[in-house]
């Protein structure tokens, strides 16, 4: 959520109708393909387990289709950071539809329970939920937005670093309790308090504060996710099991490149043909999501529980493989660069958060006496360091400085058109990294106190 500014909310919504087209033909074929016979046709080939495949109810394949279609945040996003596509089209539009997954797994639970006839029947209780849900939610929200951030003032300044990450913790943990209390997945209230933060100042400082947190409980999802994993049972039947994973694959990924191929006259926004394929294979694995559809299906005695564990098999196989996915797409996209993406790709840069500046800007280590002194010099001499790099982006700022000032926590300071005045813990290299400092041309360490400032420097180095 912390990554969903109001100008990255902008640009992704570019993408919501491939978002839509994803979701609704993905569903669709996979559905298709299990009524209309081919896990049977497969069987002829290869030596699967009748038992599992022989789907025939339209409620069950519809189920399977909806946690195959979801797809893996978890993976897909390192992915697109090691490689660098973030700001690509491809990444640009691979962000947008898996954050309206993330979005549409909420009204997918709710629904799911009517669909297999376990729900209330009436029309007036379905209305009733869905008010609880968005209402309910939305006042939340607006809520969170008048609160929030004057919460995070007052703890700012204390300049306690503890404080801060706990009440981070407490924000992700109590939007998440108040979100499934009106309905809605846990998640779901979790993104929501990101994306509400995501346009203060303290975006960068908390998602540096939270990283530690962030990889920690990641690895708790995954073993949760592993101990799903029943290898006696995918030993046991594994033809079935890689045949669907390689299915799966396949089906997903050629369903997204087809939806990618529409007229231009239709689509202002479609992705070239590399965009396009690196797409289709980002998405084409399962998502940690279908293991919450899969299991409020066992529990609403839709699926058999052998054939759950065996689609968590398979969906889990499919994320593993993400990263290789990844080589895939970037080995097949190369050949179908167009000459026109390198345009269309500086413009999405060019359009970024206005608190993102150039990877390699330098760098200014607290803005108090020294530091404005430092920023002074150095705006004065800018052009000399700017006009001999033609990698850097001009609409970028080359000059960033960092402070925990308070004043510092409702306004971003442009001094010039090339020098950004940020609050943030600029010792922290998870803070650069976050405004888009990948490798400064130099960092200056111009904090007053002398162990500060010592410290810094070594972490820094």
């Amino acid at each position: 959520g912390l990554e969903v500014s109001s100008a990255r909310l902008k640009k992704l919504s570019n993408y919501l109708p491939l978002g839509f087209a994803q979701i609704s033909l993905t569903t669709g074929v996979i559905t298709a393909a299990i009524l209309l016979g081919a896990p049977q046709f497969l069987d002829r080939f290869l030596p699967l387990d009748e038992g599992f495949i022989d789907i025939r109810n339209p409620t069950e394949a519809v189920i399977l289709a909806l946690a195959g279609t979801l797809s893996t945040s978890a993976f897909i996003f390192p992915v697109l950071k090691e490689r660098g596509w973030e700001n690509e089209n491809a990444g640009q539009a691979a962000t947008s539809i898996l954050l309206l997954q993330d979005l549409f797994v909420a009204p997918l639970l709710v629904v799911m329970p009517f669909v297999v006839g376990q729900g209330p029947t009436d029309f007036a209780a379905i209305g009733f939920l869905t008010a609880k849900a968005a209402v309910g939610f939305g006042f939340v929200m607006y809520l969170g937005s008048l609160i929030l951030q004057r919460m995070y003032g007052i703890v700012a300044q204390t300049r306690s670093t503890e404080t801060f990450v706990a009440l981070s913790l407490l924000v992700s943990v109590g939007m998440g309790t108040v979100a499934k209390g009106l309905g809605l997945t846990d998640t779901a209230g979790a993104f929501a308090a990101g994306v509400l933060l995501a346009n203060t100042n303290f975006r960068a400082q908390i998602q540096a504060d939270v990283l530690p947190f962030k990889g920690i409980l990641l690895g708790i999802f995954f073993m949760d996710a592993g101990s799903l994993f029943d290898s006696d049972l995918v030993i046991a039947e594994l033809p079935t099991v890689l045949t669907g994973a390689i299915s799966l694959i396949l089906l997903k990924a050629l369903t997204v490149a087809a939806a990618t191929r529409v007229p231009r006259w239709m689509e202002p926004n479609r992705l070239d043909a590399d965009d396009a394929v690196k797409l289709a294979f980002l998405l084409s694995g399962g998502g940690e999501f279908a293991f919450v559809v899969l299991a409020l299906a066992e529990k609403l005695e839709v699926l058999p529980k052998d054939l759950g564990g065996l689609l968590t098999a398979i969906v889990l196989i499919t994320m593993a493989v993400t990263p290789l996915l990844g080589q895939v797409a970037a080995v097949a996209s190369k050949g179908l660069v167009t000459m026109g993406n390198d345009d269309s790709n500086d413009m999405m840069l060019l359009a970024g958060d206005e608190s993102q500046v150039a990877e390699d800007a330098v760098v200014i280590c607290g803005y108090r006496e020294v530091g404005k002194e430092i920023v002074k010099k150095l705006g004065a001499a800018t052009t000399t360091f700017t006009n001999n790099d033609a990698e850097s982006n001009p609409k970028l700022p080359q000059i960033v400085a960092f402070d925990t000032e308070p004043s510092l926590i409702n306004n971003i300071l442009l001094p010039a058109s090339n020098i950004a005045i940020m609050y943030g813990d600029g010792e922290n290299p998870a803070v650069l990294k976050s405004h888009g400092v990948e490798h400064p041309r130099a960092i200056f360490v111009a904090y007053e106190d002398h162990e500060q400032g010592m410290a810094a420097a070594s972490r820094l180095r």
